[in-house]
């Protein structure tokens, strides 16, 4: 599937395809929605050879895409796009639509003046002939009908521009959603590297103390195993608001694996980090889970947590190791504890 180094065209590059997509699709079945702009823009753009081949399959079989056909197209070949490759393909239709919707404003004020001249014009010339009036009428009537077309294309082209901005909106939704983890609300895998990345990134002397904590719930297959995967969420669910909620606002907090939890603190210093480290490991271990249904108290859940300081110039991988390495060593040193390596 396409990936985001595979979209790299310009704005400009990707208004010329949608110049080429447009009339592609309008002969086609289906509807002209962005699920159909995307299987056409594909088309167009001539990156990838099996989606240009299946589309020419189609039409050599059914003449035209259908609503089933162009839909199956675009999740075998599009779905998986990067939400930052269709903010660039949108902004690529929203610059177009603006082009030719002031192409069609200064077209509709030249038409509009121009009627105006001929109306005058046919007023001098009605005493003088009626067979010169006779065709400044007829003129008169085609540049009206050439007004009201435009008038037409502009309705259209802004009712086009909503359907971007709305497209822009999702798009936008998409990209938050790609970064949050559904069940806690709290930044997924990806989130935290790229947060992590951005942190790691800012220059500043003398470099800041960055902590991260890596934690994790203990036994916690088999609370799954015991209460059932519902009752797992809810235990996902309940630690990650608790932390969340004693993080402070600059923190990153981010569910990183199946019942494995991460808190970049971007600035704070190592007793900070060590006392947030034991504050939200005690409280989750004071914490009782009751189910929903009947508030009965069905488990009590422990932390294990790792904690490890940035060391200036080292990677971002190496800073989730060596916080990884700790929580192990609170692992294997009977659970329910918060472990920092000598060194950081």
């Amino acid at each position: 599937m396409p990936t985001l180094n595979h979209y790299t065209e310009s704005i400009e590059l990707s208004a010329e395809w949608l110049r080429k997509a447009l009339p592609l699709m309008s002969r086609q079945a289906a509807a002209l929605h962005p699920v159909s702009y995307a299987v056409w823009y594909g088309y167009v753009a001539q990156r990838d050879p099996a989606l240009r081949a299946a589309v020419d399959e189609a039409l050599a079989r059914d003449g035209r895409l259908d609503e089933a056909t162009t839909l199956a197209l675009y999740q075998r070949f599009v779905a998986g796009f990067d939400a930052e490759a269709a903010r660039r393909v949108a902004d690529g239709m929203q610059h177009l639509l603006a082009g030719m919707a002031d192409t069609a404003q200064a077209a509709g004020d030249s038409t509009a003046r121009y009627g105006d001249s001929l109306a005058r014009l046919s007023q001098a010339l009605s005493t003088e002939s009626d067979r010169a009036g006779d065709a400044v009428s007829a003129v008169m009537a085609d540049t009206q009908q050439m007004r009201q077309a435009l008038q037409s294309l502009q309705d259209r082209l802004a009712a086009n521009q909503r359907e971007i901005d709305q497209l822009r909106d999702e798009v936008h939704r998409a990209r938050r959603d790609a970064v949050v983890d559904p069940l806690t609300g709290l930044a997924n895998r990806r989130g935290f590297d790229e947060a992590l990345d951005q942190c790691l990134s800012i220059p500043v002397d003398p470099a800041p103390d960055i902590w991260l904590l890596a934690l994790d719930i203990d036994h916690f297959k088999q609370v799954n195993d015991t209460w059932g995967h519902g009752f797992g969420d809810q235990v996902l669910r309940a630690v990650a608001q608790l932390v969340r909620a004693l993080a402070p606002p600059e923190a990153t907090v981010a569910r990183i694996g199946g019942e494995e939890f991460a808190v970049l603190l971007p600035a704070a210093t190592q007793p900070q980090a060590l006392a947030l480290a034991e504050q939200v490991r005690q409280r989750v271990s004071a914490a009782r889970i009751k189910r929903h249904d009947s508030g009965e108290t069905l488990a009590r859940v422990t932390l294990s947590v790792g904690l490890s300081r940035w060391r200036a110039g080292e990677s971002a991988q190496a800073l989730v190791e060596r916080a990884d390495q700790a929580l192990y060593a609170s692992k294997q040193g009977g659970r329910d504890r918060v472990t920092e390596l000598p060194g950081g």
